[in-house]
């Protein structure tokens, strides 16, 4: 009788054998909806990843060129720019502080935020909101971090020169000097350029006196369209007096008295760096200890400076005039690869005209405080958002198909060693199939013994 019985049975049991479990297809269909799942989260992230980068590219004005749509094909990725302001008080004057420096900073900031923000949103090649980077120390630092009270995290750096321990070796050739406070903190800044500043982003050196009255249109145009290892800057007008030739003073880009490349008439307190372009702290160093060894005259330039260049032991605007010579080595090319903008749309000093765009004067125009811009910082969080889905995807992808090969391979296992129980063992308790061998026993017991 058991031997009739396993006959019938055994058949049974190896056709159970070669499907597959009800556990595995189950799990089968679980990676299945995994992988699908998945895809779909892929998908979707991707899509709205795109989708921010097109919306922050959407400009509101023309092009005048092709240039623009030919550097996209070569540089597709948004251009972020860091905007540099300083706020630096050498011998702790508070009045001056509270009375001037501060109440500067707020108006440039502001007029940046309504204008430069907004324009740079609007740009093809641009797209965000710019990152403030403000140079401060011990006396200035907590008031600065008041300034930026409500700004997105993401959108402003605080550096407070006083705790870097580089500081002190970029000024070391100037701790003797005879600079006034004014000059001195311009000299730590754009050293500070140097360290602090990202050489592979676009880089907006500013003075706080600087206003955007209107939104910054050619600048940005101008802008968009360098190369790398490119610049474009304010002009510095100097005002008195006339050239050899009878013109005004104001019509002619100055010139440093010595050969060598140069950025002619560029005014220090608004220049604009192209990604790759690199000032060295040696560079400067050499300039500005050139400059400092000149005759102190107004004939270091060309035409010859205002009176206002003897302020300061007659080093005034040092760090100016250091740039003219450094940014000409630096750009590419030599001499020729900085451009100056529109010197009326961006006026230095007086007068302004209704074309006036931006103006670097000391007016303190009325500004209202709009809402920083994030950057779009919804866009770009969002878009890190979107980023960490897609990560999280590609593993549910990667772990979906690491179990998808596994689960063969122990189906494989599994039925080859009860393949093996079935050939070595008369008993039925050591066969896989359950059902089959319940059946078995009540066979064998008239249906009284149950199969444990």
């Amino acid at each position: 009788m058991t031997s009739a019985v396993e006959a019938l049975f055994r058949p049974q049991l190896r056709s159970a054998l070669t499907r597959p479990s009800r556990g595995s297809v189950a799990l089968h269909q679980l990676m299945w909806s995994a992988t699908f799942a998945a895809f779909f989260i892929t998908a979707t992230a991707y899509s709205r990843q795109k989708h921010f980068a097109q919306v922050a590219v959407k400009s509101s004005y023309e092009a005048r060129s092709l240039v623009r749509s030919e550097i996209a094909q070569f540089l597709p990725d948004l251009r972020s720019i860091q905007v540099r302001f300083s706020l630096l008080q050498p011998t702790n004057d508070t009045d001056g502080l509270f009375g001037t420096q501060l109440p500067f900073l707020k108006n440039s900031l502001c007029w940046s935020e309504k204008n430069l923000a907004s324009a740079l949103i609007g740009n093809q090649l641009f797209g965000y909101a710019p990152e403030y980077v403000v140079y401060t120390d011990n006396h200035t630092h907590n008031y600065a971090t008041e300034v930026f009270h409500g700004f997105p995290s993401h959108r402003y750096h605080l550096v407070n020169l006083d705790m870097d321990p580089k500081d002190m070796m970029r000024m070391a050739p100037f701790n003797k000097s005879e600079f006034d406070d004014r000059n001195l903190a311009s000299v730590r800044r754009t050293l500070a350029d140097c360290d602090h500043l990202d050489p592979h982003k676009g880089r907006l050196l500013l003075g706080t006196d600087v206003k955007f009255l209107q939104r910054p249109l050619e600048f940005i145009e101008a802008a968009s369209q360098l190369h790398e290892k490119q610049a474009v800057y304010m002009v510095d007008r100097f005002w008195q007096g006339q050239t050899a030739d009878g013109q005004p003073v104001s019509k002619v880009k100055y010139r440093m008295n010595t050969t060598g490349p140069q950025c002619p008439g560029l005014l220090g307190d608004f220049v604009y760096l192209s990604p790759g372009l690199e000032l060295t702290v040696k560079k400067l160093q050499e300039k500005m200890t050139w400059y400092m060894n000149q005759p102190r005259v107004l004939e270091r330039t060309i035409p010859p400076c205002s009176a206002s260049c003897l302020a300061s032991n007659g080093l005034h605007a040092i760090d100016q005039f250091a740039l003219v010579m450094a940014l000409g080595e630096a750009v590419r090319p030599m001499g020729k690869g900085c451009y100056s903008l529109d010197t009326e749309r961006y006026s230095h000093w007086y007068p302004r005209t209704p074309k006036t765009q931006v103006t670097h004067d000391k007016t303190m125009d009325t500004c209202e405080m709009v809402q920083p811009v994030e950057m779009d910082a919804a866009s770009s969080e969002q878009n890190e958002d979107s980023k960490l889905k897609m990560l999280f995807a590609a593993l549910v992808l990667l772990f979906t198909a690491m179990v998808s090969l596994l689960l063969p391979w122990r189906e494989m296992k599994l039925r080859k060693k009860a393949r093996l129980q079935i050939t070595s063992s008369k008993d039925p308790t050591q066969w896989i199939d359950h059902t089959t061998a319940r059946r078995y026993c009540r066979m064998q017991n008239g249906g009284v013994q149950r199969f444990r």
